[in-house]
């Protein structure tokens, strides 16, 4: 038995380099990702070949049923949804093939200590602001998809799952899970956020006859999703986030067919 006065720590003054060295190894272990622009060309090009894939199907399903030629909004959710799953064959491929590593955890799914409801409060603020800074730019009124798919109830509720849901998860996944820990590996954690915000709100500017209002409120957003899920290191809070940000709008739409506001 060792004597009770025997101490084999470091003095203080010692120990706390060591410590901090040992943290700050843990901290960069954490926040850079094992992926590379090969990888993200790789996955690019799955996906893109996924896209062609569906593409092909659709033009097929048109060509042999003349009503969808006229009318493709119920291909819509069957499409959306084998994209969503294309994406994540895409990087369950690379991610497998040249790391033997898991998707999810890999690209941010993971616990964090930050408290999702104020995630959920902060995405019904965000749109409030970012429905403010819609109104002061002027932005046009333009026939989106989602105006569309709420003409009946039943596509509705298929809308508003996907709005607050898949899309955000996905979205999350790809934008601040993969594509931003990339960037800000080699431009920095700032432009890394607002590279990726950027490129997030010129994926959604088709989907509104490409108005440059609506790509800037969805890069600004954009922003504030970046940010917190460099702040927190991971995705869940900034797919709630997002989740909110979008019910907030369904909400809107729902009350706007039903003309309860202007």
């Amino acid at each position: 038995m060792l004597p009770e006065e025997t101490d084999f720590s470091l003095p203080e003054a010692e120990a706390e380099p060591a410590v901090l060295a040992t943290g700050i190894e843990q901290q960069s272990a954490r926040h850079d990702p094992f992926w590379t622009y090969k990888d993200l060309v790789l996955i690019a090009g799955l996906l893109v070949a996924s896209i062609a894939l569906i593409l092909v199907i659709v033009g097929v399903l048109a060509y042999y049923n003349p009503k969808l030629q006229h009318d493709q909004t119920v291909l819509i959710f069957p499409t959306q949804f084998a994209l969503y799953g294309l994406i994540y064959l895409s990087f369950r491929i690379v991610f497998a093939a040249r790391y033997g590593k898991p998707v999810l955890t890999s690209l941010g799914w993971t616990r964090t200590r930050f408290h999702l409801w104020m995630a959920a409060l902060g995405g019904v603020i965000l749109a409030i602001a970012v429905g403010a800074l819609a109104a002061a730019l002027h932005t046009p009124k333009v026939d989106s998809p989602m105006e569309k798919l709420a003409e009946t109830p039943g596509s509705f509720v298929l809308l508003a799952v996907l709005a607050t849901t898949f899309a955000p998860f996905f979205e999350e996944m790809v934008f601040r899970g993969f594509l931003q820990p990339l960037l800000s590996r080699t431009f920095g954690v700032i432009a890394g956020v607002i590279i990726t915000a950027v490129l997030f709100g010129a994926l959604h500017a088709p989907e509104y006859e490409w108005a440059w209002q609506y790509a800037v409120a969805v890069a600004i957003a954009g922003v504030v999703f970046g940010w917190l899920r460099a702040r927190t290191n991971s995705i869940i809070p900034s797919t709630v986030m997002h989740g909110c940000y979008n019910a907030f709008f369904v909400l809107g739409l729902a009350l706007e067919k039903h003309k309860l506001i202007p």
